[in-house]
């Protein structure tokens, strides 16, 4: 701690001027840099397509592509980067698998700063620490004590839990790949207190894993969640899926992806909703929480962005 310390007092004292500029290696810390000040942002890893503007700021688009590293084996553009030249890049510390990207950028003359935001606890401090970077500690306060106050909440009612429920997560055009129990991509069903049938370790942060049919019906999950369109609106027409628990219930639910995903790919702050959301789906009667309301506090906080009720319906819904 004492050396974070020391660095921040450092990259403080070299940025001691009215406003710095940030580059995201990563979408997720470029989300993370969004939920603060969209204003900090020096370029983006991609063009925002239209159904993420809907709820960001029109400039966005404005800025320059500089890509980045995500995805699989994506780098930025370099000359764009350089030219672009951010007073700070900040890298997301997922599995130190960041190190020699903070070399690559350290040996062209840029300084990094890692953050760590794998789980949502380490948005608390993430927040915290990026408060006292971009002196916005009003602003990062406010954020960080929301996030607090929503995972005591979350693990005082996960604690009520008797019965687990099985909640498989579909992947895929043919909702036959997902992830392991552990994996940063589906974290939030056990941490909602539900069961993730797929028992296994991750071996690679890319994730996907391929299962059979034979598979998932033994699996028979009590809840189908997924961001695959394709798969949600065939789900329930297609026979092989019509003898599990989730289908035969209407239990299968599009996971809400705008302006980023609630849940998974890109990981971002909005888990942060997302966890209340999935816990108010799977456990209703435990989690009784009025998620319309969440909802809307949650993107005029976060977002600044304030919604109808009928906005938030169709949010809900999957309905762009």
């Amino acid at each position: 701690m004492r050396k974070i310390l020391i660095f921040l007092l450092i990259l403080g004292a070299a940025f001691a001027k009215e406003s710095i500029t940030v580059f995201g290696a990563s979408p997720p810390a470029t989300y993370l840099l969004y939920s603060i000040d969209p204003t900090v942002i020096s370029g983006t890893n991609y063009t925002f397509k239209d159904k993420e503007l809907k709820y960001l700021n029109q400039n966005m688009n404005a800025l320059p592509v500089i890509g980045g590293w995500f995805g699989q084996g994506k780098t930025p553009n370099f000359e764009t980067l350089i030219k672009v030249n951010p007073d700070l890049i900040l890298t997301w510390n997922y599995k130190n698998s960041f190190k020699s990207v903070d070399e690559k950028l350290h040996s062209l003359g840029f300084k990094t700063l890692g953050i760590n935001i794998d789980t949502l606890k380490d948005y608390v401090s993430a927040y915290q620490t990026m408060g006292k970077v971009l002196s916005l500690q009003s602003r990062t306060d406010k954020l960080s004590e929301y996030t607090q106050n929503v995972l005591n909440e979350l693990e005082a009612l996960r604690k009520n839990i008797k019965k687990k429920k099985v909640v498989y997560y579909a992947e895929g055009i043919d909702g036959l790949q997902t992830e392991c129990y552990n994996s940063i991509h589906a974290d939030l069903i056990e941490y909602i207190g539900g069961y993730n049938p797929h028992r296994c370790e991750n071996k690679t942060g890319f994730g996907r894993d391929r299962i059979t049919l034979e598979q998932l019906l033994l699996y028979n999950p009590d809840i189908i969640i997924t961001q695959e369109e394709a798969f949600y609106n065939s789900v329930y027409t297609q026979n092989k899926f019509q003898n599990i628990r989730a289908v035969k219930n209407k239990a299968v639910y599009l996971i809400p992806s705008e302006p980023f995903s609630w849940f998974d790919r890109p990981p971002s702050f909005m888990k942060i909703l997302g966890a209340q959301w999935l816990g108010n789906l799977v456990y209703k009667e435990i989690y009784s929480i009025d998620i319309t309301k969440r909802v809307k506090a949650f993107y005029e906080l976060f977002l600044n962005v304030s919604l109808e009720d009928v906005e938030i319906k169709n949010l809900l819904e999957g309905k762009e």
